[in-house]
């Protein structure tokens, strides 16, 4: 887990699954909110880092894992009872060694377990994303990602943006799902898109991608219309506009920081 002034769904992060877990290993950018003391509360092994490449971070925090299994959670999502309980009876299947460094199993039937356990070496699980509290169906906000793999049989892709764990070996599916409390509030929301847009240009720069007006004042209306027409945001209701247009916010503002910065 990455924490930097955390402190707002810390806490519920760490209830979601306490009990599950034999190791917290929580790598902390400098927060000044109260993160720090409730990590210390639950016993998290800290590690300092810097702000940057989120990718990079859960890896550093991946080599340093120390338990079989190894649940990547980020701060702001929170395990479902469902999912708390695939990952319990998972995790405690004759074929645990060591534990979880943050955890999981899968939704069979218990004759099942050991053999599903000895052929997958990572779970997809399913998110429930959220906007404002309430929870959003549409507009490209239903997927999965490997996030729960055996020690060793994953990595965390080095990358600034939107991560994903690289396995090898088979990979199984979890039915309970992560909840995702991404998107708080409209200050928060937009804050947030800026600096993904700030890192997506500084991205697209060293890729040496030509920027354009065709680009600056295509490509965000383009994506407004993805999110909210085609892959039918407008059925969330407000939530849905408001992402649509925050990811048409985002992608207007990569290609002018890429086009005049």
């Amino acid at each position: 887990m990455l924490t930097s002034d955390s402190g707002e769904v810390l806490k519920q992060a760490l209830e979601s699954i306490e009990g599950l877990w034999d190791e917290l290993i929580v790598g902390d950018a400098g927060s000044t909110d109260g993160t720090r003391e409730i990590l210390t509360q639950y016993k998290a092994r800290i590690v300092e880092q810097k702000e940057g490449n989120l990718g990079a971070r859960k890896q550093e925090l991946v080599r340093k894992a120390k338990g079989e299994w190894i649940l990547v959670l980020d701060s702001d999502e929170r395990v479902s009872e469902e999912l708390y309980q695939e990952i319990k009876s998972l995790s405690h299947s004759p074929r645990r060694s060591h534990g979880l460094s943050a955890s999981r199993r899968i939704s069979l039937p218990p004759s099942e377990v050991a053999s599903t356990v000895r052929q997958c070496v990572a779970y997809r699980i399913p998110y429930q994303n959220y906007v404002f509290g309430k929870p959003v169906y549409y507009g490209g906000e239903k997927y999965s990602k490997v996030r729960m793999f055996r020690k060793g049989k994953g990595r965390v892709e080095t990358v600034p943006l939107h991560e994903e764990v690289i396995v090898t070996g088979r990979v199984g599916d979890l039915h309970g799902v992560l909840l995702h409390h991404s998107y708080r509030s409209v200050p928060q929301l937009f804050g947030k898109f800026t600096q993904y847009a700030i890192t997506l240009a500084r991205e697209k720069k060293k890729n040496r991608e030509r920027p354009s007006l065709q680009k600056l004042f295509l490509y965000g209306p383009h994506m407004f219309w993805a999110r909210f027409i085609s892959d039918q945001g407008y059925k969330d209701g407000l939530g849905g506009f408001v992402l649509a247009i925050a990811f048409f916010y985002m992608e207007t503002l990569t290609y002018w920081l890429l086009l005049f910065k």
